[in-house]
Parts: C-alpha cells; sequence; structure tokens
C-alpha cells in the first residue's frame, strides 16, 4: 500500500475535530447552519488521488457513520416538531403555518414532506430541501401558530388508579372503550420582544379609559366607548381607574393596578377577538391578530392568578369588599380568555 503524502495525512487529521464538532449539535439548524457539509464535502475534493487509499477510505467511512446518524437524528426530531405544528394548526381549522423566504407554507406543504425520501437521497442533490426545512423549523419556532397548550381544557377528565386484584377481563373491557388521549403540543413560550409590545398597547388602552372615566359625566363614566364595542367596568373598576393614589405603595394602590390591569387585557382581548373576524380572509393579517390574542391569554392567565393573591390580602386586612370585587373583575377577564380561546379554536 502506498504511503500519503503528508498534506493528505494532515486533512486526515482534520476529521477527528469535526467528530468531536458533529457531537456537540444539539439540533438541526445548528447542524445546517455550522456549513459542515460544505466543509467536509472540500476536504474530500482536496484528498483527490489518495481519497481511494485504504486509510482515507477507512477514515471518511467512519466520519460518514457518525455524521449520518446524528444527522438523522436531528433531522428526524425537526420534521417531527414540524409536523406536530402543522396538525395541531389543521386541528384548529387553520391552514396558513408561516411564511418562508416571503412564500407562504400551508399545512398540506408539511404534510407532503417525506422524510425517509430525503435521507435516503444525497445530500449533495437534496440539501437545499434540507436547508428549507432548516429555515421553516426557526421561522417556527421564532413566530409559532396558535399555542395547542392554550386550547385544550383545563379540566382534565377524572381518572382512577386501577387496583391490583382488577379483573383482567374489565380492565381490557375499560381500554378498549377508553378514547386515545392525543398528545398535547406545547411549542416555544410567549416571547419578551411580543409582551413588550403588547404592554406598550395596552398602555394605551389603560390611559384612554382613565381619561374617560374622569371627564365623563358620573352617570355614564362605567360604559366606555371602545373601537368596536363598549366596555362596560364595575364601579369599583371605575373608581379605580379615577383614584389618585395609584403610585402609592400600599394596598389599596396594589388593588386599584390589579383591577385597571385586567380591565386593560380584557378590552385588548375583545378588540383583537373584532380584528380577527374583520380579517379571516386575509391570512397575514389574520395570524398577526391572533398571535396577539396568544400573547393576551398569557398575560390573563398571569393577572388572575395575580389577582387572586391580592384579594387574598385584602380579605386578610379585613377589606371583604374590595376582595369580592377583584375577584368579580378576575371572572369576567376569565370570561373573555374563555371566547378567545373558542374562537381560535373555531375559527376556519
Amino acid at each position: 500500500v502506498p504511503s500519503l503524502p503528508e498534506e493528505h495525512v494532515q486533512l486526515l487529521r482534520r476529521f477527528d475535530p469535526l467528530r468531536d464538532e458533529i457531537a456537540r449539535f444539539r439540533d438541526f439548524n445548528m447542524l445546517i447552519d455550522s456549513g459542515i457539509i460544505g466543509r467536509v464535502r472540500e476536504l474530500k475534493q482536496w484528498l483527490d488521488s489518495s481519497f481511494y487509499h485504504p486509510g482515507v477510505l477507512a477514515t471518511v467511512s467512519a466520519y460518514n457513520a457518525n455524521f449520518g446518524k446524528k444527522f438523522d437524528e436531528l433531522f428526524a426530531k425537526a420534521l417531527g416538531e414540524i409536523k406536530t405544528f402543522g396538525q395541531a394548526l389543521e386541528e384548529m381549522g387553520g391552514t396558513i403555518l408561516t411564511t418562508v423566504d416571503g412564500v407562504e407554507v400551508t399545512v398540506d406543504h408539511v404534510a407532503a414532506i417525506q422524510g425517509k425520501q430525503l435521507l435516503d437521497a444525497d445530500y449533495g442533490s437534496t440539501l437545499e430541501k434540507f436547508r428549507r426545512v432548516s429555515k421553516l423549523k426557526k421561522e417556527l419556532d421564532r413566530r409559532p401558530p396558535i399555542r395547542r397548550s392554550l386550547l385544550t381544557p383545563v379540566a382534565q377528565t377524572p381518572r382512577t388508579a386501577g387496583g391490583a386484584a382488577a379483573a383482567p377481563r374489565a380492565a381490557k373491557a375499560v381500554t378498549a372503550k377508553a378514547p386515545a388521549v392525543a398528545a398535547v403540543f406545547q411549542p416555544p413560550a410567549v416571547t419578551a420582544q411580543q409582551i413588550s409590545a403588547e404592554e406598550a398597547k395596552l398602555r394605551r388602552v389603560e390611559e384612554s379609559i382613565r381619561v374617560f372615566v374622569r371627564v365623563a359625566d358620573p352617570k355614564y363614566r362605567q360604559v366606555v366607548p371602545m373601537r368596536f364595542f363598549n366596555l362596560t367596568l364595575t364601579t369599583a373598576e371605575a373608581d379605580a381607574y379615577s383614584a389618585s393614589y395609584l403610585e402609592e405603595k400600599s394596598l389599596r394602590a396594589d388593588m386599584a393596578r390589579t383591577l385597571i390591569r385586567m380591565v386593560s387585557i380584557s378590552g385588548r382581548i375583545s378588540t383583537e377577538l373584532e380584528e380577527l373576524k374583520r380579517s379571516q380572509k386575509m391570512s397575514s393579517l389574520w395570524k398577526l391578530h391572533a398571535d396577539s390574542v396568544v400573547v393576551l391569554l398569557d398575560m390573563a392567565s398571569t393577572s388572575t392568578e395575580d389577582a387572586g393573591g391580592i384579594a387574598k390580602s385584602a380579605e386578610q386586612n379585613g377589606a371583604g369588599p374590595a376582595a369580592r370585587a377583584i375577584h368579580e373583575s378576575a371572572q369576567k377577564l376569565r370570561n373573555h380568555a374563555d371566547v378567545a380561546v373558542k374562537t381560535l379554536a373555531n375559527v376556519s
């Protein structure tokens, strides 16, 4: 067997750090963005006439096996997550998953991706398709469709654990009748950027309501005109908006701010739901409003939870009526959130 030229020996030594790099890849996007496929292709070309040398073939084969295993594993994971997004959106009646390079990707496009066919083909001929899958995954991570977790019922059907002495025949009958439980899809959480943008909108709504409540005739201050509807306030909510002590570090200020927060979120949810109805035929615009509703639902959940703590403090300090007012406003917000969830689930 002829010996390898020194420059080719040096090239072969570069495969060891490449295998270490492969081991560090945690997701498909990381692998594609690394450019390792192109770098190894160049490396193989530089080996030139030595490529079929036994030592070269052994090194390259070991690398190919290592890379192929990792590539298949990460691609299957990414494609599985993409298809889960598509199935979740389709169950809700949606069709447009996201936009990649200015082209809308539908649930049908995702369903048509044949992972096995892509993996069985040569990397060189399908590399661009793999890159498109990576771009799609990035876009879904950045702007996921409506979160599946928000559309699942909060209350689960109670289950009783079977005793050890349960009859096998009865157990089989129960198993046969029990419906299959769908896997709950949990995409990435709402981003800080989305929350920041929504907070700015909430502040504008809050200020608009505050100005109206303070200047309106006392008889009519509890019916606030919004863009598409009238927002009805309770007496406690109207009092909170006209309070002069909101900057205090006190329980009464906390209670007033809590009421204001819940009313503002309710108003924003109602506005976005109306926008959703008006933009159903414009998929891109519809998705913007749907994303806003998702963020607001997340905020509503946090706000009602915080309100529970404030109400408890009010009760402990003898402010029973104030605590009841907070519970009433929290229930109103939950009702608005329920309407939003049903709207997202039933929209077509």
